[in-house]
């Protein structure tokens, strides 16, 4: 969770303070751990010109590999004697150097990729934009083959499939800024399983590419645009995919091919090559003659074609990959715990320890909070990860009655948090790095309370023009005056369409701390129950309290309790039904389909994390379904750095997934038991950041339920300096109807774990992961007594053997 611990992974110059140096990697305390934290540093930098490698000491391959796998631009570009050969991209890229900030105990997570001595990002609207970097994932035993480029992931940033007439390009995006570079280039992909895309026709002539067998724009990473601002310097994250993530790609599985980071810097120079007269490579005002040198603002071409010189100017970055498949023994009977995703990263640290100490495979089914709490007390499983204790009023529409004969212990496992997590950058490509959120904005965007977080413009409806009924909803939050008192960024025009994204349908106890963060504040409780803001901005009239006049389509109870679950209840349909009946064949979208759900909290950071809102708002005549009908919606790629509108996404995230995807976390306004105004709304209040130290504070200060035991901050009462969303995620178990005692000494020793050596933080499997803080003494003693009491078979059921959970690892 601690922003320090992203900065100092994607650092360049890594500076410590209070910290010392062993055998070259990075020794750093952290607050609450037990002991110093080891950081290894694998980064790895390359100069474009001089061919200079610097490699971290723990980096994939030494200094001497990585040189032998990239081209040698300067005999490629350069006429030895400091001069250009006449393609121009030796001026372009001399003094270029890309650092890519890990390259080795890869999972699916962010990389940072930074970029110095390149001339600044130019964007000219409805031209072209020059000076940037393309970056893409490949595998293959030998980048320098003639046919590498064919195993890179690349060519499907578009809303549609690559290969129309003319050709998609990123010009749906954001106005022909990056024309034609997701083209292949003629380029055919090949996964690592041997299979090729193959053209298939289109309905209205032409052929689709057939990528997306393999991938989409939402499941692609590659990334068009790395932006570099007016110090030649830019970044930006690159999300790394493992087999289980891409298996096309394989990276990581056992036996597969290595992996490459494949960068493609883009200059103001033409990319066709000296003595083709052809245009296919730039774009210029003079489509005649040889375009070999000339300078081209808009840089046409794909990056991996054979016919520009493009990919000749790339660089290569090895990867290794964590092996993303279990690594206890095979056919070893696994031990099932369900329950919270917030326990997910810590769990997926822990397992091949725990394979290795206990024997056992443990395995972690997510669920929502009240199911799991249901299915400890139907004795579907064994263990429930939980963040609210098993009581009759947090196990959804189960029978109270199984509470009857219970004894359930609730053993503390993890302390962590969830975030508003964000990423973006402003309409100058200055990089967002700040947010401050109150729970009435925190409310709005909950309430899709924003008209461009509905499909198309229906929501205007809601201004009426009766003096009575003023349903005032800006049009995006940078609108909104209470985002722009906080001082918070502005310089965004329309790229705040899709803002928040939303994990679901299923709920979690996360998503119920959520809500109860919100319904602490008497400012957002009053906006959910119809009272306008100080500007007069009311709720989505979908939101409205059951029974409200003017609620619309039957209203949301919101306010009786926190939710677990995060509805979509605006029901708006774009087009009208006459439209759709004569545009797209009757078809509509609503609040769901135009900005669908992620469906866990790791989805949900990936998808900020590439800015992928997923947004479904345009008609695509050439889309056939199943049914051999033609025309349908088509989802929009990510939005890309350099958009003369700027980009901002954001949604809740755990703590360990903001750190893993390098994202940014919102400040959260302390609730408040009065009402702000216009003048007071930023002034009136404290934010607080997500850090260890405020996540540690709220937890040391979390009262405990005197039936239960259970300790958890109360987003009501936190104080000063304390994060109002940390949790503790408990190990539930209920003695009176745990399985065999072999069962409950495998529950003992998994408890055991996470409040000994799973208690240490650090980045090697085995240790407490990054966005967790260690529990505490008298945590990990309640832990330790749970442990005792499940060995020592108290309150077991007499002469009763239920069924034992465990199954072999891989059955179903």
């Amino acid at each position: 969770m601690s922003r320090t611990w992203a900065r100092l992974r994607r650092s360049i110059a890594i500076a410590i303070v209070g910290g010392t140096v062993v055998g070259g990697s990075y020794i750093v305390a952290t607050p609450g751990a037990q002991a110093a934290t080891t950081i290894p540093d694998s980064s790895v930098t390359v100069a474009w010109g001089t061919g200079d490698i610097t490699v971290g000491p723990d980096a994939a391959a030494t200094a001497a590999e990585v040189k032998a796998v990239n081209p040698d631009h300067q005999k490629l570009t350069s006429d030895g004697k400091g001069g250009d050969v006449g393609s121009g991209h030796w001026e372009d890229f001399k003094n270029l150097k890309v650092t890519v900030s890990q390259t080795k105990g890869l999972r699916d997570q962010a990389i940072t990729v930074s970029v110095a001595g390149l001339e600044t990002t130019e964007v000219t609207p409805g031209e072209g934009v020059r000076n940037y970097v393309q970056a893409m994932q490949c595998w293959g035993p030998d980048p320098s083959s003639e046919d590498f480029a064919k195993t890179c992931q690349w060519g499907a940033f578009a809303s549609t499939e690559v290969g129309g007439d003319p050709p998609t390009s990123l010009t749906a995006v954001f106005g022909n800024f990056v024309d034609y570079t997701v083209n292949r280039g003629g380029v055919r992909f090949r996964a690592r399983q041997g299979a090729e895309n193959t053209d298939k026709p289109r309905v209205y002539g032409g052929f689709y590419r057939g990528l997306s067998e393999f991938f989409t724009a939402s499941t692609s990473n590659e990334v068009p645009l790395i932006a570099v601002g007016a110090d030649g310097r830019g970044s930006a994250a690159f999300v790394t995919q493992t087999a289980a993530a891409q298996p096309y790609l394989g990276c990581g599985a056992p036996g597969a091919e290595r992996c490459w980071l494949v960068l493609v810097p883009r200059g103001s120079h033409s990319g066709t090559r000296q003595g083709d007269a052809n245009a296919t490579c730039s774009e210029i005002a003079a489509r005649a003659g040889d375009l070999f040198g000339r300078k081209s603002l808009t840089q046409d071409g794909s990056p991996l074609s054979p016919q520009c010189s493009f990919w000749q100017d790339r660089i290569v970055v090895p990867l290794d990959f964590d092996n993303p498949f279990t690594s206890c023994k095979s056919g070893a009977a696994e031990r099932r715990i369900i329950g919270s995703e917030l326990l997910s990263a810590a769990m997926s640290s822990w397992q091949s320890a725990l394979c290795a100490t206990t024997s056992v495979p443990y395995s972690l089914a997510t669920n929502s909070g009240n199911l799991a709490r249901a299915q400890l007390l139907q004795g579907q499983a064994g263990m429930a990860v939980v963040s609210r204790p098993v009581t009759a009023s947090t196990i959804g529409a189960a029978d109270p009655a199984l509470l009857d004969g219970t004894d359930v212990r609730h053993a503390p496992v993890a302390n962590t948090a969830v975030a508003i997590g964000f990423i973006g950058e402003q309409q100058d490509m200055s990089i967002i790095s700040t947010l401050k959120l109150t729970p009435r904005l925190v409310a709005k965007l909950l309430t899709q309370s924003y008209q461009a977080m509905v499909p198309s413009e229906a929501a205007k409806f809601d201004q009426t023009q009766g003096k009575s009924k003023p349903f005032l909803r800006f049009e995006e939050i940078t609108l909104d005056p209470e985002w722009i008192a906080l001082g918070n960024p502005t310089k965004l025009s329309g790229a705040t369409r899709g803002i928040w994204l939303s994990v679901g349908p299923q709920g979690d106890d996360a998503m119920a701390l959520l809500w109860r963060y919100v319904l602490a504040d008497a400012d957002a409780r009053a906006f959910l129950n119809g009272a306008p803001d100080p500007w007069g901005a009311t709720v989505n009239r979908y939101y409205l309290p059951p029974g409200a006049k003017d609620a619309a389509g039957g209203g949301t109870d919101l306010l009786s309790a926190p939710l677990e679950t995060m509805p979509k209840a605006d029901q708006t349909l774009f087009p009208s039904v006459e439209d759709a009946k004569e545009r797209t064949r009757g078809l509509q979208v609503d609040s769901v389909g135009y900005v669908p759900y992620s469906g866990s909290f790791h989805a949900n950071a990936s998808r900020i994390t590439r800015v992928d809102t997923q947004l479904t708002n345009t008609w695509d005549p050439n889309k056939a379904n199943s049914a051999n009908e033609n025309g349908g919606w088509a989802t929009n790629p990510p939005y890309v750095q350099g958009s003369t509108s700027g980009r901002l996404t954001t949604g809740l995230v755990t703590a360990p997934d903001a750190d893993l995807y390098h994202l940014g976390t919102a400040e959260l306004a302390l609730p408040l038991s009065t009402v702000t105004t216009a003048e007071n709304v930023a002034s009136s209040r404290e934010f607080v950041a997500l850090s260890d130290a405020s996540v540690a504070a709220a937890i040391a200060a979390a009262p405990a339920d005197a039936t239960t035991g259970v300790a958890q901050p109360d987003p009501a009462r936190v104080g000063s300096g304390q994060y109002p969303l940390s949790t503790t995620l408990y190990g539930a178990v209920n003695l009176a109807g745990t399985a065999t005692a072999n069962t409950r000494a495998e529950y003992a020793d998994f408890i055991d774990y996470a409040a000994g050596a799973g208690n240490v933080r650090g980045l090697a499997r085995g240790k407490l992961p990054a966005g967790y803080v260690p529990l505490t003494a008298s945590q990990t003693d309640a832990a330790r007594a749970v442990a005792t009491e499940l060995r020592s078979g108290a309150n077991s059921p007499s002469g009763e053997a239920p069924t034992d959970d465990r199954r072999s690892v891989g059955s179903t």
